[in-house]
């Protein structure tokens, strides 16, 4: 897997329970992939369609850095297939 982005969480992020709002880990996500398909592909032409499935194993508190990786599990004519 390629790292593509790096976050570290602000008290801005941070949800009524104290932990990272699941929201704005979609949105991070969704531009990491944009970002990494879009140089994969050597083009800003592109959208999500789907996301198959997003799992929230432990709570991220204020402070704590993220990294996200990609990497390509299916190229189509068409269509990109990303697992972040």
């Amino acid at each position: 897997m390629n790292l593509v982005t790096k976050k570290i969480v602000m008290s801005k992020d941070i949800g009524i329970h104290g932990n990272l709002f699941g929201g704005i880990m979609m949105a991070w996500l969704d531009e990491a992939a944009a970002s990494f398909a879009s140089e994969y592909c050597s083009t800003p032409n592109l959208v999500t369609i789907r996301v198959g499935e997003l799992i929230f194993k432990k709570p991220v508190k204020v402070g704590q850095h993220l990294r996200i990786y990609a990497e390509v599990i299916d190229l189509g004519n068409t269509s990109i297939t990303l697992q972040l």
